[in-house]
């Protein structure tokens, strides 16, 4: 055996350091960087696939969608009460809620209710209409009403193609529709507006109109009763001739007419509070809110709104399975059962409101009866003469009030209409905003790269073979000796073609003796390099080489592994202790019998079946002969170990090719009698957790595991192993 020169060792200790190879000298970043781009550069085909797959989806996207045009129109909302023309406790009744914020949320779900898209649909008679329609269009001139599946299909339609939003710190609304006909576009967003505008119109007014029924018909009452009070008074003064009546001529008469405002007063407060407690019988919200203003019931009303707008809003957003809609429906009942709940109390408060208020005036007509006999006691004619001057004042008072209070509920109904203006109307638009061919285009060619690169980080993370020696490195925490790049036909370039399969197969297995300069023969070198130098100055003379698996490259490695050895000057034998699947005797040409099957068994000697190599003077062959009953018996036995004990006198290395360690024992029983063991592996076909498998089988035996070899390596993978451990510092050996 010829040692390597000291230079040599000097060059290339540099290289290893803890089991791995290093020299490149490239940070952390680099590696992760260069490990991403070389995974694209593997799965560049289905990065492609995926971009052409979703650049051709947009582009059949944009043939077949046809252009969609949008017109918007925008709307100014005014704070309740702007144009109330001093009105102002009247008009908050009955123009809304104060809170801009919540009256503008009320009229963007207003905008986006079923009521208003049936009406502007009818008025369109868009369901007549082909491009919106689509297969749910109706026969024209057909009767108005429509199946409910249709209805429903065509309301999903249309607000699905409606968009109303508020502009960010304005009043102003915006009203946008896409249509496949740009006319229909602009109507539709008129329509909406012209329909909204009527509707705020047409409810206000009837809530003012419903406040004005019910107090035209008190004002009727009280007319009847003033003019009934007129007469008595007449006709008192006619009986008693009383012209005039002076009431601060006594006590007595002075009480009767403060008890007599007591009364008026008290009248007029029963029948306020008689008129609360009937429009709290009717269950009507907004007529309450208008007559009669509850903090509580105009919060829970604002609640209920605001939660409707959100519903709508995520319902448009996510439709109807998302989640949150479930928790919004519950929240939007329990506001309507506090509402229902409020309005219950307040018909309960109002009704004993109305009660007290009765009973007081009760009380106070009963005084007043009893103040006013008193009275008459001391001037029956001008006790009656005041009283009923004061009645038909009182009446009067009253009967004018209720009139000034009629006048503004028609004036106010009239203004509610007036905090609503359109800013900008809805044009033809010209141009369409839906496709985009080179925008669509565009997502579509990143949406296909962004999916290619996911699949092609998902299969590298299903992916669980190794490709690299630094992953092989990694993953079983011992060095890589060596990477042996995949050998084929560019090894031999042009006489590739003249050589015969049976050729081919030879040249192939002897790669380090037939190409001494390719990559793979200086990758065997490597191999050797690393051997002589992995025992601190002691090379191991007896190599036993394994795999996890059958067709990973053990016996190629095991082959070239002795023939470099040779090359180098030093006496090698090699043995095929493969009873399984023997194939050294293929490699160079040779019979497989005799071979140390025979020799074991004492049927032959060593003599005779060893060959030697004629083209590598150095190297000695034993072929495995004929395939044993029991082969991991006969590798056990004290006759092998007595061979092995032979071969270390009078060869510098032993090469002992065996069979897979994951399959069989008889790699750790000659595991355990080598100086070291070479664990072979394949690039993209020995998978992780095997090669871990067969790393703890051979350390539990107590094998001196001195690394491992990685096969059918693709040299575009490992071009940086090579700079670091090839041919740069292996070179300068002597071969």
């Amino acid at each position: 055996m010829i040692p390597p020169a000291v230079s040599d060792v000097q060059q290339l200790a540099p290289f290893e350091h803890k089991g791995y190879i290093v020299g490149a000298g490239a940070p952390p970043e680099e590696l992760v960087l260069a490990e991403i781009w070389r995974m694209l550069r593997r799965r560049r085909v289905l990065v492609a696939v995926c971009a052409l797959a979703c650049t051709l989806l947009a582009g059949l996207y944009i043939l077949v969608k046809g252009p969609r045009y949008e017109a918007a129109a925008r709307i100014e909302v005014s704070p309740a009460g702007t144009n109330s023309m001093g009105l102002d406790e009247l008009s908050s009744r009955v123009l809304g809620p104060a809170d801009p914020t919540i009256q503008l949320q009320s009229a963007v779900t207003i905008l986006q209710s079923n009521t208003i898209a049936l009406g502007v649909m009818k008025q369109l008679r868009m369901a007549e209409r082909k491009d919106f329609a689509g297969r749910w269009v109706q026969p024209a001139g057909s009767k108005p009403e429509m199946s409910p599946q249709a209805r429903d299909h065509l309301l999903a339609r249309f607000q699905k193609a409606l968009k109303v939003e508020i502009v960010p710190k304005t009043d102003i609304i915006t009203v946008q529709f896409r249509a496949k006909d740009p006319e229909l576009a602009a109507d539709v967003v008129n329509a909406t507006v012209s329909s909204y505008t009527e509707r705020n119109f047409r409810s206000s007014y009837d809530a003012a109109t419903q406040v004005s029924s019910w107090l035209s018909k008190q004002m009727d009452d009280l007319k009847v009763k003033a003019n009934q009070s007129q007469e008595k008074l007449a006709e008192l003064q006619k009986q008693r001739g009383l012209i005039g009546g002076d009431e601060t001529d006594n006590i007595v008469t002075e009480k009767l007419r403060g008890i007599d405002e007591q009364l008026t007063y008290s009248e007029a407060d029963r029948i306020v509070k008689e008129a609360r407690y009937r429009i709290a019988a009717s269950g009507n919200p907004e007529l309450i809110a208008s007559m009669v203003p509850e903090p509580t019931l105009q919060v829970l009303r604002s609640q209920q709104a605001e939660l409707r707008v959100e519903y709508a809003r995520l319902n448009t957003k996510f439709g109807a399975g998302y989640p949150k809609l479930a928790e919004l429906a519950n929240e939007i009942t329990h506001v309507e059962g506090a509402i229902n709940a409020e309005l219950k109390n307040l018909g309960n408060r109002y009704r004993n409101e109305y009660l007290a208020a009765a009973d007081a005036e009760k009380m106070l007509r009963t005084k007043f009866e009893e103040q006013k006999q008193k009275a008459y006691d001391l001037n029956q004619g001008a006790a009656q003469y005041a009283i009923l001057r004061h009645e038909v004042e009182a009446t009067q008072e009253l009967y004018q009030t209720l009139q000034l209070k009629l006048r503004q509920a028609g004036i106010v109904a009239g203004l509610a209409s007036a905090n609503i203006a359109v800013v900008e109307p809805g044009q033809v638009p010209s141009e369409p905003v839906d496709p985009r061919p080179v925008l669509d285009l565009f997502v579509g060619l990143g949406a296909g790269l962004g999916l290619g690169l996911l699949s092609a980080l998902g299969l590298e993370a299903l992916d669980t073979t190794m490709r690299t020696a630094e992953e092989a490195e990694s993953i079983i925490a011992l060095p890589a000796l060596a990477a042996i790049p995949q050998i084929g036909a560019r090894e031999f370039g042009s006489d590739w073609k003249r050589l015969t399969p049976t050729d081919r197969t030879a040249q192939l297995r002897l790669i380090a003796l037939n190409q001494p300069r390719s990559q793979a023969a200086e990758s065997y070198r490597s191999l050797r390099t690393s051997l002589l130098l992995c025992a601190d100055g002691r090379p191991p003379k007896v190599i036993a080489i394994t795999s996890s698996l059958p067709a990973e490259g053990k016996t190629l490695t095991a082959v070239n592994c002795a023939t470099v050895l040779a090359q180098q000057g030093a006496s090698v034998l090699l043995v095929d202790a493969d009873f399984r699947q023997p194939s050294l005797h293929q490699a160079f040409g040779i019979p497989q019998d005799p071979g140390l099957s025979e020799v074991l068994t004492g049927s032959r000697t060593e003599r005779e079946a060893a060959v030697r190599a004629v083209a590598i003077p150095k190297l000695t062959m034993l072929p495995s002969g004929a395939p044993p009953e029991y082969p991991a018996e006969l590798l056990a036995s004290a006759k092998m170990m007595e061979l092995i004990d032979g071969w270390r006198s009078n060869y510098d290395h032993i090469v002992i090719d065996t069979p897979p360690v994951s399959i069989f024992t008889d790699a750790v029983v000659l595991g355990s009698h080598a100086d070291a063991v070479l664990l072979v592996a394949r690039a993209s076909n020995t998978t992780r957790p095997v090669l871990r498998h067969a790393r703890d089988v051979l350390q539990r035996a107590n094998v001196n595991l001195a690394g491992v070899v990685l096969n059918g390596v693709d040299p575009r993978r490992q071009n940086g192993y090579y700079r670091a451990c090839g041919s740069s510092a292996e070179t300068r050996l002597p071969s």
